[in-house]
């Protein structure tokens, strides 16, 4: 008989998969207040990596998302996405709604210092 690997359950799986669907872990999540900057498009997070900004094309869905929340807002540090869930009408867990934060927003205060002050250049060489 040909050898068909472990037919048996594995009783540490938490959630079943069907072949060439991703299994869903929460070990890839933080939970994270993020703050979301209405007027320049940004999303911040703060985490044990340090300091994260994204651009975010409408970050009011963001905002009303977070306003609307019924459960710790999570992150995804590997996919770059924001879980927000909110509340649902007949879903007593609520309704997740994911985020993409794959745009990384330049860092304005990342400049280097001789070109953002002007006062170094008034010394003579």
């Amino acid at each position: 008989m040909p050898y068909q690997g472990d037919t048996t359950p594995n009783a540490s799986n938490s959630a079943p998969t069907t072949p060439g669907t991703p299994a869903t872990t929460r070990a890839n999540t933080v939970m994270v207040i993020p703050a979301v900057d209405l007027f320049l498009g940004t999303v911040t997070i703060m985490g044990k990596a340090g300091t994260r900004h994204f651009a975010y094309p409408q970050p009011q869905l963001i905002a009303e998302a977070l306003a609307q929340a019924v459960r710790p807002t999570r992150w995804c540090e590997v996919s770059k996405t924001l879980t927000v869930t909110v509340a649902a009408v007949g879903k007593r867990e609520g309704a997740q709604r994911h985020f993409a934060l794959n745009g990384a927003h330049p860092d304005k205060h990342a400049q280097p210092v001789e070109h953002a002050h002007p006062a170094k250049q008034d010394h003579p060489a």
